[in-house]
């Protein structure tokens, strides 16, 4: 502990130096009083004291006396006669700052410091321009654990004499003390750059290098710390942290054995030295390294963590897992954790639980993107396409990603199988095709439409496609089986229709022979057949179906018509604006955006279309979006009113008030009634405020 006390330096200064003698001192007195000073100049303390006290004798009234005989008693280390001595001269003097400067060094010398910090406080409030004495205070609040008050003290101090060194030290060890590790970097560095030969501090300062992550810069410090002091533990222990940062594994894990070859109870290292021999791929040694760390520090999630971490990478798959999940116990809210739980049952085809721990990431980390494309994965795996499909767009949404985008043409593929097999071609034909947008080579998709359209009774559509499917992937036997049979089957569907008609004819010849030569022939009219029996029907006949179960109120039945009429004609964007109209109907806003989403697609001048999905998107709190479909709305058609007013609505939404109010201006410019005018007055007003 470094300190310099200057009060007890003053002491000696007024012992040996003849100082102006008080008027009320005698000439005898002041005999002795020079007597005195000359035995003090030849250290013999007794005899000086002796001397001072006949002096009193004469002067018993005289401060300079009891003053000097203070400091003969501080000499002797007897501090209480001193002290008594020092209170007397107070009496004759009491605002002698000196005076109190040396009573607190006394104290101080006693370990009193509550007593000697008052008494250095009493001397700096009479004779505050005295600068050493801020020293004094420093030091006695540095001694007594004080670091920020000692702090301020030393600052005080140093701004008179900066270049103090034992100051400087104090100064920077009191920062580190309190943690300030900057601060007291910066006072190190100047010292060892200053004074090379007098500085020691090499423990300290490696300390705070360490502590402000300057690895590199605290090896050296750490390593002279060493050399100087090799039993000191704590520097051998930071040295090997030091080492461990910056990856100089054998350097670490040599300063790590020397550090418990002199402490081997040090449990609390045990958890760094068990990540580097874990990294060091020494799996035994670091889980026991690990199991010693925890048995001492049981409620550490981190450590079974990183035991789990270890077993996994050691092939210890079950006590990977249940020590993961002992971390998960300990810490819930660790992300990391839950994200290592969440790979371990994803790579271990627990979907149920991959998601579970994939959503706890999500709900702390909602734009992990990693963690989202590992979720898609697990949805996907897990067929429930629709949801992986949505995350898959929402993650292309944010940046254009390979693989993702295939996961996604799989999926929509998948799907559409997977409708197949449950007879919702029309459904599954939409799918296909979705699929076919972000990946037109895919000969799977086009297989799947021409299978759909077979099955629907659209044979040109299907013969299309798996003509399609096959230029795709020309050796697909599969393909090629499936369209030779459905080829076979439309030269038998073929001559079948002309041997009716043959028979047709025939039937009517033999009518018109029985009737009148004259009646007119009955003309008949085939249709293609969409409904199973050997009646079919035209793209005009689907929509008249579609509308009549739409107006008896069967949603369900309506949507698969009115989706057989988009198959036929894919540029038809009414009908998907009804089908989306549909499922907003039902509530479904997903998918209703998707088919409103395919009708602008389609038409991207269809105005209404633009605007439905401008609602839809608001309803899904896309406000952005929905804004940019209102804007489109605007271009293509500006006198349509209602545009301006969900578009205030949706910067409303976004808390965007300048926009708002600016559309719903531009709204009542075309409103006539005096009720909505009333709405749109109290918005503006509310936004205003």
């Amino acid at each position: 502990m470094k300190y310099i006390n200057y009060a007890i330096a003053l002491i000696l200064l007024l012992g040996t130096t003849t100082l102006s003698v008080d008027a009320k001192m005698s000439k005898e007195a002041h005999d002795l009083y020079q007597e005195a000073c000359s035995y003090e100049y030849k250290h013999n303390y007794s005899q000086a004291i002796n001397i001072i006290n006949k002096a009193l004798e004469i002067n018993g009234d005289d401060a300079m006396l009891y003053t000097k005989v203070a400091g003969l008693y501080a000499e002797t280390g007897d501090y209480n006669a001193a002290l008594n001595a020092y209170n007397k001269a107070l009496k004759l003097q009491p605002n002698d700052a000196f005076i109190y400067i040396s009573i607190g060094s006394l104290q101080q010398s006693l370990q009193n410091y509550d007593a000697a910090f008052e008494s250095y406080y009493k001397g700096t409030q009479i004779f505050p321009s005295y600068k050493y004495n801020y020293l004094n205070l420093a030091n006695v609040k540095y001694i007594s654990k004080d670091y920020k008050a000692a702090i301020d003290y030393y600052n005080t101090f140093l701004s008179a004499y900066p270049e103090h060194l034992e100051a400087n030290e104090n100064l920077a060890n009191s920062y580190l003390a309190i943690k300030d590790y900057e601060s007291a970097c910066d006072i190190y560095n100047n010292l060892y750059k200053n004074y090379p030969s007098n500085f020691k501090d090499y423990f300290r300062y490696g300390l705070a290098l360490y502590n402000t992550k300057k690895y590199e810069s605290a090896v050296p410090m750490l390593k002279k710390a060493v050399e100087l002091d090799d039993k000191n533990t704590v520097a051998w222990a930071n040295l090997a942290l030091s080492y461990q940062n910056l990856d100089e594994k054998e350097n670490a894990l040599a300063a790590f054995n020397k550090t418990f070859e002199l402490n081997p109870k040090l449990a609390g290292l045990k958890f760094d030295y068990a990540n580097l021999l874990g990294n060091m791929g020494n799996y035994e040694d670091a889980i026991t390294a690990y199991k010693e760390y925890i048995e001492a520090y049981p409620e550490d999630a981190a450590a079974y963590k990183n035991l789990g971490i270890v077993y996994k990478d050691s092939g210890k798959d079950a006590l990977a897992l249940l020590n993961l999940e002992k971390s998960y116990l300990k810490d819930p809210s660790n992300v990391e954790t839950q994200k290592l739980l969440a790979r371990y049952y994803h790579e271990n085809k627990d979907y149920s639980n991959a998601l579970k721990y994939y959503d706890l990431v999500l709900q702390s980390t909602p734009d992990d993107f990693d963690v989202k494309a590992n979720k898609a994965l697990v949805l996907h795996a897990e067929k429930n396409y629709p949801a992986a499909i949505d995350l898959y767009k929402d993650l292309l949404l944010v940046k254009d990603n390979d693989r993702i985008a295939k996961n996604l043409v799989s999926a929509q593929i998948s799907y559409g199988y997977y409708l197949l097999e449950r007879m919702d071609y029309a459904q599954a034909t939409l799918y296909f095709k979705d699929a076919l947008r972000n990946s037109p080579e895919e000969g799977s998709a086009y297989f799947g439409i021409a299978e759909a359209s077979q099955l629907m009774g659209l044979p040109e559509l299907a013969l299309e496609n798996y003509k399609l499917a096959l230029e795709k992937e020309p050796d697909n036997t599969d393909y090629y089986k499936a369209y030779k049979e459905f080829e076979a089957s439309q030269v038998k569907e073929d001559e079948k229709q002309v041997e009716t008609k043959t028979v047709q004819t025939a039937n009517n010849k033999s009518n018109i022979n029985k009737t009148s030569t004259t009646s007119p022939a009955v003309k008949t009219e085939t249709k293609p057949n969409t409904t199973g029996d050997n009646k079919t029907l035209t793209y005009t006949d689907i929509i008249k179906k579609g509308n009549e179960y739409y107006q008896a109120g069967k949603y369900h039945e309506a949507i698969d018509y009115y989706t057989k009429a988009t198959i036929m004609k894919p540029t038809d964007s009414e009908t998907m604006l009804k089908i989306g109209n549909i499922y907003n109907l039902l509530g479904d806003e997903e998918k209703a955006a998707l088919f409103y989403e395919h009708s602008v697609e389609a038409n991207p001048g269809f105005a209404n279309g633009w605007f439905n999905l401008g609602l839809v998107y608001s309803k899904l709190n896309r406000n952005k979006d929905s804004i940019k479909c209102f804007e489109t709305v605007i271009k293509l058609t500006p006198d349509y009113p209602y545009s301006y007013y969900a578009l205030g609505q949706a910067y409303e939404n976004l808390g965007d008030k300048f926009n708002a109010i600016e559309n719903y201006t531009l709204y009542k410019g075309f409103e006539d009634d005096e009720r909505m005018l009333e709405t749109i007055d109290t918005k503006i007003k509310q936004l205003e405020q």
